[in-house]
């Protein structure tokens, strides 16, 4: 793995659309976006064909070219793990994009979301709750609505996504509290926060 200088050199080359930079980022990070997509496409019970696939990983890098790169120049992380991190959620939101344009799909709103903790999973029926929890979320920083994402809508145990977004255990614990505290700011300026107590406490 890179030093955290040297990576985030490449992936400034790579916003500028070097040549030499892109092609070795496609030769490094095709297989783990591939693995993103099939991993989303299964979650949702998504019966999908090869070409599919190929046509998701196609919009992806479109996106990632996408007003100059702009999503590669919007990343904060430090380094490659973060980064790994932060482009899951950007294979997340476009392969459910693509679900979304499915006329045999079912909808997702009929799919509940996973709530997970250390030693438990539960799951929230209530769509207006979910709803609400969207709105919420998407006031967020950056980096809590990734940790949110990771948690909460991928389902991912906290030892997997320390892993991915480089902090010890105890930092993600922190980071946690954190983005729920703030989550329960934002729904208390919005007046929303009793409708969100039910989440917060099962957090």
């Amino acid at each position: 793995m890179e030093t955290s200088n040297n990576f985030l050199d490449f992936l400034r080359r790579c916003s500028l659309r070097e040549k030499d930079a892109w092609d070795l980022f496609v030769e490094r990070y095709s297989n783990l976006i591939y693995n993103y997509i099939i991993r989303t496409l299964k979650k949702y019970y998504y019966f999908f064909q090869n070409d599919e696939v190929d046509d998701i990983f196609n919009r992806i890098i479109v996106a990632l070219l996408d007003r100059n790169c702009r999503r590669l120049k919007n990343f904060r992380g430090e380094n490659e793990r973060s980064f790994g991190a932060y482009l899951r959620e950007i294979c997340f939101h476009i392969t459910v994009d693509f679900l979304r344009e499915q006329k045999d799909f079912v909808e997702l709103e009929q799919i509940q979301y996973r709530i997970c903790d250390d030693d438990k999973s539960e799951r929230f029926d209530d769509k207006e709750l979910k709803d609400i929890i969207e709105i919420l979320r998407d006031k967020l920083p950056e980096r809590h609505k990734l940790l949110f994402t990771l948690i909460y809508k991928e389902g991912l145990d906290l030892d997997e996504i320390a892993d991915m977004m480089d902090l010890k255990l105890n930092a993600l614990h922190q980071l946690k509290f954190r983005m729920l505290s703030n989550l329960a700011k934002i729904a208390k300026k919005m007046d929303l926060y009793n409708d969100l107590k039910s989440f917060i406490s099962d957090s």
